[in-house]
């Protein structure tokens, strides 16, 4: 899977399930509203034409904005943030209209942290952290993603994958004089095999 990333890179958004807890709270809201609505003697009026008839209005207005938020709050969080996985970097951008973008190359990951509470895992969605070496403040949190372990997978292969090439490069640029003398004959049967 690791070496499957296409070009644009893996889009991450905090899943909507990760939101349950806010579709919870609307539905205790609701049922709430409509156990306590007869003995609250709360009406709704188009035109209200007292102080009373207003402030009844406007607390029916502030607890259906209350309510819409909740339920909306998934596809507001999926147009302000995603998260991209790329051959090269994680990347976090944020804003709808400002555009902010946290990018960590892989060879600078210092440690990758999943966590999950009992309902995320029954679930299946969870909380990706991952640590960039000497930057403080450039840490990319991936809150609520669908998965994280097949994420996280993802990442630590290109991780692996990053620092294998680099040692290998590191091995082929090693002048033969500071090569132990094994290391040297190795060395030169190797170049002697790919020249024949």
């Amino acid at each position: 899977m690791a070496g499957n990333i296409p070009a644009k890179g893996l889009v991450y958004r905090r899943s909507y399930i990760s939101y349950i807890e806010n579709y919870i709270m609307a539905a205790l809201a609701l049922a709430f509203l409509f156990l306590l609505w007869p003995y609250l003697g709360i009406k709704f009026y188009l035109t209200p034409t007292s102080p009373q008839q207003l402030i009844e209005t406007m607390v029916i207005l502030l607890f259906a904005c209350f309510l819409v938020f909740l339920i909306e709050e998934p596809s507001i969080e999926g147009y302000r943030r995603r998260y991209v996985i790329t051959n090269h970097e994680i990347m976090k951008i944020e804003g709808i209209f400002n555009k902010k973008k946290t990018a960590i190359p892989y060879q600078s990951v210092a440690n990758i942290k999943i966590s999950k509470n009992v309902l995320a895992r029954m679930l299946n969605y969870g909380t990706l952290q991952i640590t960039c070496v000497g930057k403080e403040g450039n840490d990319i949190i991936m809150k609520g993603i669908k998965s994280p372990d097949e994420v996280y997978n993802i990442i630590k292969n290109k991780i692996s994958l990053m620092r294998e090439t680099i040692i290998r490069r590191q091995k082929k640029e090693k002048p033969l004089g500071k090569l132990s003398k094994e290391e040297e004959a190795r060395e030169l049967e190797e170049q002697f095999e790919e020249e024949e």
